[in-house]
This record gives structure tokens, sequence and C-alpha cells, in this order.
């Protein structure tokens, strides 16, 4: 019986981050994101996005990166069969310093968007692992694509994350031990994937779709 997986991209990202995993036996839906609300909250946003879910039948979602904390958001608001997370954390306190002490100082409170964007461009290749040019130009594209207002509002919504880690949740964490931007090494309840970078959902694609694969079969639904 086919399972009804919906994927939820990172920050600003769309559904061309999955196009290399091949899961078997599913019917996939790309969750969209849309423009937040002044001022709204995780919860709220997260809950619009249950529109485009189908809670009749199992659900089971997997989120990547900024995906995978509004896949736990969603998961608060509806029954879910599995919760997959990619290249994410749990909760706060599986940050590592470096976001650690951003969000303790709000200095991208006063970074202006474009900038983020800008600098974005410069630094991705190296923070999000790439290596080929082929990837490289994907990212890029999907940068230039993520919305400024929509970038500085998750950013905001990152580094505000109130959850606290509930080790009875039941989360399949994929973590690349060579992520740069969630790079706590001390994370629990992981799975590593050696030499996997913030973008591994692309160029570790065959690797993750294994370990994806292998889950679902376990899973009811």
């Amino acid at each position: 019986m086919s399972k009804n997986i919906y994927y939820i991209s990172g920050l600003g990202a769309d559904e061309r981050v999955f196009k290399f995993l091949k899961i078997e036996n599913t019917t996939e839906t790309f969750i969209k994101w849309v423009d937040p609300l002044k001022n709204e909250s995780l919860s709220s946003y997260s809950k619009r996005l249950i529109q485009q879910i189908d809670t009749s039948k199992g659900v089971i979602l997997i989120g990547v990166s900024f995906g995978g904390i509004i896949a736990q958001e969603i998961s608060k608001q509806i029954e879910v069969d599995k919760l997959m997370i990619i290249s994410s954390v749990k909760s706060r306190e599986e940050y590592g310093i470096d976001l650690k002490l951003a969000s303790f100082s709000r200095i991208y409170k006063v970074i202006p968007s474009f900038i983020l964007k800008w600098s974005n461009k410069l630094t991705a290749n190296y923070f999000f692992g790439i290596k080929s040019n082929e990837t490289s130009k994907l990212l890029r594209k999907i940068i230039d694509d993520t919305d400024e207002k929509f970038m500085v509002w998750a950013i905001n919504k990152i580094m505000n994350w109130k959850k606290l880690s509930d080790p009875k949740l039941n989360i399949t964490h994929i973590q690349g031990d060579n992520d740069r931007i969630f790079n706590n090494r001390n994370l629990k309840r992981v799975i590593w994937v050696k030499g996997g970078g913030h973008f591994m959902i692309v160029n570790k694609a065959n690797e993750i779709s294994k370990i994806i694969n292998s889950e679902l079969e376990i899973t009811k639904g």
C-alpha cells in the first residue's frame, strides 16, 4: 500500500531539493511555502500549511533544515505516522555555539535582508558543503529565488525557536557529520551520514534514500 509523504523544504527552497531522492511505493506531495503574516508565530504559520495535507489518510512528514523545524511544529497539531528531519535540529538545545551566540546577540536583526542574501551566495558553497558545479548552480538558483521578506522572518523564527528536547517524540533525525550550519557534534538520537554537509539532500541523495526507505518499511500507514 502506497504511503503518503509530505516533503517540506529548507528556508526559501522548494521541491527541487528532493528531486534526487528515490523513495519506494509512496505518494509524494511537496508543501509550498506561503507568505507569513506580520509577526506570525511558527505555530500559526504551520497550522496554515496543514491546509495542504490530507489528514484523512496516514501522514508521513519529511522536513529539511528549516523545514524540519516546521515539520515538528505541524506534528504538534495533527497526528502523523512518521516524522523525519534531515540536516536540521530537534530543539534549540541542539544549536551549535555559533547559532546560540547569534541568537543571544541578535546580530541578525541589524543586517539588511539584501546583505543576508548576498552573503549567502558568497559563502553558500562552504556552509552547504558544495563541491560540484552542478550542485552549486542549483543552490545559487534557489537562493536567487528566495523571497527576502520570508528569509528574514524565517531566520528570526529559527533564532527564537522555544522548543526544548522531548525524548519521547518519535523523530528519525538524519544528519551529516560535516554540516556547517547545524553543526553540533553532540546530537543525540541521530543517524549520521559520513561526509554529509547541509545540502546532502542533493549530493548524498542515494544514501539518504536508503535510510528513508528502511524507515518506511517499519512505519504503519
